[in-house]
């Protein structure tokens, strides 16, 4: 029964595991060859992880500099046949060692088998949340009608939030204590909120940032993913450099907006139109390294300088922490008709249930968008001859910009209850397309790929 709860409010987020990819591709177009990559890459540090069962019972200190060293040395505590490493947090399974690479130490992992439901920190604490609730003392009525009375379902869901918002408008005292401490930022001023919070983390919208930036990384690694294990990228060279190319670009972008960190963040000046819409109502890694601080710095500088993604670089909150659902797919516009919110910078339990609620690719990243860079990157291979529909000019790449906007921006994203994530299928298109060098946003690609090349030609000279 609890699983199946937490399969309605909480759907796995456990990732396939793909294939490493070669690195020979992306080495080339940066004009390294293999043997000099291998020979400029750093000896790894040990770091210290912690693995837990997915039951909790259990936990240990590991040290490891691989992801393969760490899962050796997790069969000797937990003696699972085929055992996989999961990410506490959100569930997502560890299959690349680059990206392990990229973690913190003190990480927690989940160890399991390849086919066990995953229960994530959130679902762990959620689910002890719960005991107290009184959403899980009608469980049982969910359980034999929700499959043939969806419907009564949401509606119950939906009757529960109001009734908690009633009781908190009612009650002025708790009321005010409730916005004091919204209004603290600090891990030292609410420390009970920071619990389970990495260390790094000294600021509420920090640790939120941070969650932002988590969403668009496991976007980029399902797009990675997705599109290196398709039999175009196996079986044709020129395929594979174009995809390699592809998935640095995207790299590249997402350093410049700072993964979009500002989505989730309060203190962000530059706010979403959904929120003035509330206001009015109420009045009335790709496979390369990792680039080096100042590179990193100097693509940020250049993508605000030239406003390249300014305009889907905003908070989906206001000042006091308070986010709006945007609501279904099926409706019109950025209006929820549950009128769904949350703040989660008011409690941890607040801050536990903001996991169900999902950024909504409005154009589905599975279904249309990938496909349809697949088959833009086929045609550039197989027809190099076709012209391009703006400038009748000979195409030379894919719209690198407008896919990864699709991706990774609210231009195609949407902040949704759980209850308002419509998972049907949908007739919209992508809107990527081949380009020739005198469109817009290819120059405006090669021209942020041009500031990495002159970053590294000086590194070289100095």
């Amino acid at each position: 029964m609890l699983n199946f709860f937490k399969d309605v409010m909480a759907p796995t987020t456990r990732s396939v595991k793909s294939e490493d990819n070669k690195d020979g591709g992306i080495c080339t177009k940066m004009g390294i060859s293999g043997k000099s990559a291998e020979k400029s890459t750093p000896t790894l540090q040990m770091k210290g992880y912690k693995v837990t069962d997915n039951e909790r019972t259990k936990k240990f200190g590991i040290g490891a500099n691989t992801l393969q060293m760490l899962k050796d040395k997790a069969k000797l505590k937990f003696p699972i046949k085929d055992l996989r490493l999961y990410m506490s947090t959100d569930g997502f399974e560890i299959s690349d060692d680059d990206y392990f690479q990229t973690l913190a130490s003190q990480t927690l992992f989940i160890v399991a088998g390849p086919d066990e439901i995953i229960t994530t920190d959130a679902d762990f604490e959620f689910e002890k949340l719960c005991k107290n609730s009184p959403l899980l003392r009608v469980a049982d009525i969910i359980y034999e009608f929700i499959e043939k009375n969806p419907e009564q379902f949401r509606k119950m869901i939906t009757d529960y939030e109001n009734r908690k918002i009633c009781r908190q408008q009612a009650q002025d005292s708790n009321k005010q204590s409730y916005q004091s401490k919204t209004q603290l930022s600090l891990r030292t001023q609410h420390s009970e909120w920071f619990a389970g919070q990495e260390e790094r983390c000294h600021s509420k919208e920090e640790a939120m940032g941070r969650r932002a930036q988590d969403r668009m990384r496991s976007y980029y690694y399902k797009t990675k993913e997705e599109l290196t294990r398709n039999k175009l990228y196996r079986q044709n060279l020129k395929a594979r450099h174009i995809i390699d190319a592809v998935l640095e670009q995207f790299r590249y972008l997402l350093i410049g907006c700072d993964y979009f960190s500002m989505l989730f963040d309060r203190k962000c000046p530059n706010k979403h139109a959904i929120l003035q819409q509330q206001y009015d109502d109420d009045e009335t890694d790709a496979t390369a390294m990792l680039p080096n601080k100042r590179l990193r710095q100097v693509i940020k500088e250049y993508t605000a300088r030239h406003e390249i993604l300014d305009e889907w670089s905003v908070s989906l909150c206001t000042d006091f922490g308070d986010f709006y659902c945007q609501g279904s797919y099926s409706d019109n516009g950025n209006c929820c008709a549950l009128k769904h919110t949350i703040n989660p910078y008011a409690s941890r339990e607040n801050l536990i249930l903001f996991q169900v609620w999902n950024l909504d690719h409005q154009i589905e990243l599975s279904r249309s968008i990938l496909p349809a860079l697949i088959e833009n990157v086929r045609q550039l291979v197989e027809q190099p001859q076709v012209k391009c529909t703006l400038h009748n000019k000979r195409v030379i790449d894919i719209s690198v910009l407008e896919y990864f906007l699709e991706i990774f921006s609210l231009k195609n994203l949407k902040l949704v209850h759980i209850v308002c994530h419509d998972k049907t299928q949908r007739a919209n298109k992508s809107n990527g397309r081949l380009v020739c060098e005198k469109c817009h946003e290819y120059k405006i690609v090669q021209e942020l790929m041009g500031v990495r090349d002159n970053e590294d030609a000086v590194d070289a000279e100095s």
